[in-house]
């Protein structure tokens, strides 16, 4: 099973690539991941990434392929979290697959209107004593206790830049449901539901077994 797993921020990606990972096996590669850890270990290819970061601009398609190339080679079973964002990392996906004698099995993609996601991320709150994270309606700061805070909203979780990066998503990375539909490959699950139903709508589509999808 090989997947690439789509969807705004705030619908949910990295918890069901975890849990999906942990009921069938694949690995979760999160771009993300990598990078930071290629970044830690001092590598030349974290040297590379870092003066990207730091001067402020993207780091091209063509490092992150490189970079992701042996997780995806290595293992039989993975779900691809992170990458792509457009259709033109989606073509350098297609070719460094095809380089290494893989074939993507699904692209999934995680939908909720935009008022849900801004609702999600907006409440969310940072606790500065401890790193955790709250939801002022959903799971509140806790009135003392061991975690005494303060609790702030972090600037990426204001709501004028989360309708910013909803924006980037819709016009650049929406298109690749296109993309992919074409490809027969597609599956659409409502986000909007439970985390443990999401998981199991998720497996279902992709034809694997959904018990305890509690």
């Amino acid at each position: 099973m090989r997947v690439v797993l789509l969807g705004p921020q705030g619908a949910g990606k990295g918890t069901q690539a975890q849990r999906i990972s942990e009921k069938t096996g694949a690995e979760h590669i999160s771009t993300g991941d990598l990078v930071r850890a290629e970044i830690k270990a001092g590598s030349e290819l974290g040297r590379k990434i870092k003066d990207y970061n730091d001067r402020g601009e993207l780091v091209p398609d063509e490092i992150i392929i490189e970079m992701a190339k042996p997780y995806l080679s290595e293992t039989e079973s993975w779900l691809l979290d992170g990458f792509p964002r457009n259709e033109a990392q989606a073509r350098a996906l297609d070719e460094a697959l095809q380089e290494i004698g893989r074939d993507l099995d699904w692209a999934v993609a995680l939908e909720a209107p935009d008022e849900e996601l801004v609702m999600r991320l907006s409440g969310r709150r940072q606790s500065q004593a401890t790193g955790k994270i709250y939801h002022v309606e959903h799971d509140p700061p806790p009135e003392g206790g061991d975690d005494k805070g303060p609790f702030i909203q972090r600037e990426d979780d204001a709501e004028g830049a989360i309708r910013r990066r909803l924006e980037i998503y819709h016009e650049h990375t929406e298109p690749l449901k296109d993309y992919y539909g074409e490809k027969g490959i597609l599956v659409t699950v409502d986000a909007t539901r439970g985390i443990p139903e999401v998981t199991g709508d998720v497996l279902r589509e992709m034809g694997q077994p959904a018990e305890g999808g509690t």
